[in-house]
């Protein structure tokens, strides 16, 4: 981060004691949990926020410390207090690491929510932007090439990404590396959403950037994840997260149609109850190369973002 970010992050923590922690219920999103920095270093997928165990552990604490109950989507609008203090613990995507958030999850007694694209665990395949990621890493490009390579498949197709992937790195190019990079196994996702402080969300199919598809391509996605986490778990998502962030009219239309109570975005900005119907609910996002607890005030102030 640069001197002046850095400057300017603390000069928004320091204002934050003026104004925060009116009732709310905010939202964060995370992806992969890394045990440590030799982990992320090994470059097996891309690290995004670079979320260790102990920023978790940092990140549960501060919010706590503040008085903070953690809640999840599901549990939200039943028995909310209207002066309470609320955050969610959420991730996308499915991968096998997030396993590793249930010992803190017990420790802490709080709950989290796992949106999963359930193409990937079925199929056992990596996600494409990891794919992308450790086969330019590996040829040495940069961080920067890397990241305008994986913006301009963010606009093809999934299918088209797909063929790209192969034609560049190899039929085999989606298969896992490591325990790091690979999606959960259905088995461990059945295992996972049976505990009481797990719940699981849509996170599509196949993880369609759904303001780029048509109305029926974004309905049949958010369907089938749902037809198959119900399937796998015996109980049916009642909170979907918008891949990348991205929805639109339609998306909002079709994740009302398939029975979903709420949906996720990455809109920087707090909740406030009643969420149950709120397609277009904010959620924040930390960043392991960063100051956690300068990070915590600023999500916690309310002076606006």
């Amino acid at each position: 981060m640069s001197f002046s970010k850095r400057l300017k992050q603390q000069l928004r923590s320091g204002l934050s004691v003026l104004r925060r922690d009116r009732p709310a219920v905010l939202g964060f999103l995370f992806h992969g949990l890394f045990e440590d920095d030799r982990e992320i270093d090994a470059h097996h997928l891309d690290a995004q926020q670079g979320i260790t165990l102990a920023h978790m552990r940092r990140f549960i604490e501060e919010f706590l410390e503040a008085g903070y109950r953690f809640t999840s989507p599901e549990q939200s609008d039943r028995g909310l207090a209207p002066d309470g203090l609320y955050a969610w613990i959420t991730f996308d995507d499915g991968y096998a690491n997030n396993l590793r958030m249930l010992p803190l999850l017990e420790e802490y007694d709080i709950p989290a929510t796992f949106y999963i694209t359930t193409g990937n665990v079925e199929q056992q395949e990596c996600f494409w932007w990891d794919v992308v990621y450790r086969e330019r890493i590996r040829r040495g490009a940069q961080k920067t090439e890397i990241s305008r390579e994986q913006k301009m498949l963010k606009d093809k197709h999934h299918l088209d990404i797909v063929t790209y992937l192969i034609e560049k790195f190899g039929d085999n190019c989606l298969n896992p590396w490591s325990d790091t990079d690979r999606p959960m196994t259905i088995a461990e996702l059945q295992e996972f959403a049976s505990h009481s402080l797990v719940y699981i969300g849509n996170h599509t199919r196949n993880h369609y950037l759904l303001d780029r598809y048509t109305d029926t391509e974004v309905l049949e996605q958010i369907q089938l994840a749902q037809n198959d986490i119900s399937q796998w778990t015996g109980r049916k998502p009642i909170s979907i997260a918008y891949p990348n962030g991205n929805f639109s009219g339609q998306a909002l239309s079709a994740a009302r149609a398939s029975g979903l109570a709420c949906g996720l975005t990455l809109l920087k900005h707090k909740n406030h109850p009643p969420l149950a119907g709120n397609y277009e609910l904010g959620r924040f996002t930390l960043w392991g190369n960063q100051d956690i607890h300068t990070q915590c005030n600023i999500f916690r102030s309310d002076i606006p973002l």
